[in-house]
């Protein structure tokens, strides 16, 4: 039965309006003029001096629903949780994220697979017709389903729905009427589910300010915006409200919404997201280690479910802070993790322990050690790298094409040290190990499951390391050990900072450019006034120039 509209417009060009193949903008609010640039000057940004006294939004490209996106609105619609986006074909990654939209262009596969889902979720909503759209014994179907037909497309598209768009819909839910009532709902929804007005993130093409040249963004542009970047999923009817009465056009209505959205507990759920990116974490899917029973995807599952409770601690605990990050000595386990690590073992799911070996904070969570390891032995150059790059925002230059990049074979009469010290020991590779295993080596108490140890093959571990060229005199020098080197991570500014860039390449979709210096100078400089609160950052990003405007559009000559 289902409604297979890509045959009109071309399956790949997804801009194209399955309503009419066109994108209409007459709906869209009036721009409601200068929201006021939340700019604080220059600072610590990247690439050359760049005045921040003007408005100055980075580019703002069309994104595609990501498959998290995807499953939350469909969620937040219906009261649906099984998440058919899983079955979608996986994001490109770019830059460390699938939140690229350059990189996740409209496909033939994954409009096949846009049909599959908008036809089964339908299905499932159209047999809870009596919930989704009632209408009384009796009653009038056709006005019903109008009804239905006019909120429910707002809601979908995140704006009012214009005549242009619901005539189609309410010809589709009259041609279904004839087979129920029910069948007529379920095609609409299949449209809705099908339409690039809901499939993508539209900004509307309104006219530059007089004063910046940016475009200000309107109300429900505002909304839309707010609700993806703060839970990853549709506005809610409060923020809908806002948008209708005009209570949200100005920088210190986002910040009210932004405070609110902050508190939900989805917002949660786009931490979970972010980490998951941020910290790899995909990469422990299936991910074998030496040293126990349990089966790799159990192992996994325990894994990220005790690092996601232990930073689901740090934005959202007592504490909500960066240096919280790097400091707390708390390790989350399950009843299958908890054995492993002598852990006492948990009534349900997974509680809090302070361990008795020393830990300090998301540098010396179990997962992440785990991770950052190979099957049977620590990873040296892979840890160095993490920190130099995830945290530090350090880039390390790949290896020469002529170099084994395989490392050492386990030695029962050496240590990893030992046998990794060729690395520095080679003029090809010196000069780059310096860099990198002088970190790696200060995690060497952590064998590839994360466990603390005194001794490697009944040999003293040695865990002094060094970091070298931050260009932070905080940072650079000798350490011993994890907890030394995450107690100077802690009072970090390039680390505080960094953490704040992936934030920003996760939330707007891409890598910065001169055009979001300014934008990401101020999510810095308010989440170092805040003294590292995270709660703090996550309201900072909705604060920016990038956020609140778009850059003007230039017709062509």
């Amino acid at each position: 039965m289902g409604s297979r509209f890509w045959g009109k417009c071309a399956a790949p060009l997804l801009f194209a309006s399955v309503l009419g193949c066109g994108y209409s903008n007459d709906t869209q609010p009036p721009a409601p003029g200068s929201s006021g640039s939340t700019s604080m000057g220059g600072g610590a940004g990247s690439g050359g001096a760049v005045s921040c006294e003007a408005t100055q939004p980075g580019v703002a490209p069309l994104h595609l629903l990501t498959r998290f996106q995807y499953d939350n609105a469909v969620r937040d619609l219906f009261g649906d949780t099984s998440r058919p986006a899983r079955a979608f074909p996986p994001e490109n990654e770019a830059d460390g994220y699938r939140t690229n939209a350059a990189a996740n262009p409209a496909n033939p596969l994954l409009v096949e697979n846009y049909l599959i889902a908008a036809e089964t979720v339908a299905a499932r909503a159209a047999a809870g017709v009596a919930e989704l759209a009632p209408c009384a014994e009796g009653g009038d179907q056709a006005a019903c389903g109008y009804a239905f037909i006019g909120s429910f497309a707002s809601r979908a598209f995140r704006r009012p729905a214009s005549e242009e768009e619901l005539m189609p819909l309410m010809k589709l839910f009259d041609a279904g009427l004839s087979k129920g009532y029910a069948t007529g709902i379920e095609l609409v929804i299949q449209a809705v589910l099908q339409s690039p007005q809901f499939l993508y993130r539209v900004e509307a093409l309104k006219s530059a300010t007089p004063e910046t040249g940016a475009i200000a963004l309107g109300s429900y542009e505002l909304a839309n915006r707010l609700a993806f970047t703060l839970w990853g999923s549709v506005p809610d009817a409060e923020l809908m409200a806002a948008a209708a009465s005009g209570t949200l056009v100005t920088a210190k209505d986002v910040e009210r919404e932004a405070r609110r959205l902050v508190e939900s507990s989805k917002a949660r759920d786009i931490v979970r997201d972010f980490s998951e990116q941020w910290l790899m974490l995909s990469r422990l899917e299936g991910a074998a280690r030496d040293g126990t029973t349990l089966e790799p995807t159990v192992l996994a599952g325990s894994l990220k479910g005790s690092l996601a409770a232990f930073l689901d601690d740090a934005y959202f605990g007592a504490s909500s802070s960066f240096d919280n990050v790097f400091t707390s000595p708390k390790v989350w386990f399950d009843q299958a993790m908890a054995p492993l690590y002598g852990a006492g073992e948990p009534q349900s799911g997974f509680e809090a322990r302070t361990m008795d070996d020393p830990r300090s904070g998301l540098l010396s969570q179990p997962a992440l050690l785990t991770l950052l390891s190979h099957s049977s032995q620590t990873a040296p150059v892979l840890r160095g790298v993490f920190v130099r790059e995830r945290i530090l925002c350090l880039e390390v230059p790949p290896p020469p094409p002529d170099v084994n990049v395989n490392p050492p074979d386990p030695d029962p009469n050496a240590t990893t040290r030992e046998r990794f010290r060729q690395h520095t020991e080679q003029a090809a590779c010196s000069a780059c190990h310096k860099l990198i295993d002088g970190i790696g080596f200060g995690f060497e108490r952590y064998d590839q499951l994360g466990r603390y140890r005194a001794t490697e093959n009944g040999l003293d571990v040695d865990e002094s390391g060094s970091v070298i060229g931050s260009e932070e005199a905080g940072l650079d020098g000798d350490f011993v050990g994890v907890a030394e080197l995450s107690s100077r991570i802690a009072v970090s500014p390039r680390a505080r900072d960094c953490l704040a860039t992936h934030w920003y390449r996760y939330s707007f979709g891409r890598r910065e450019t001169a055009e979001d210096q300014c934008s990401l100078d101020q999510l810095k400089q308010r989440f170092a006034a805040s003294a590292g609160n995270l709660k703090e950052l996550l309201v900072g990003l909705t604060l920016t120039d990038s956020f609140l405007y778009r850059p003007a559009i230039t017709e062509a000559p």
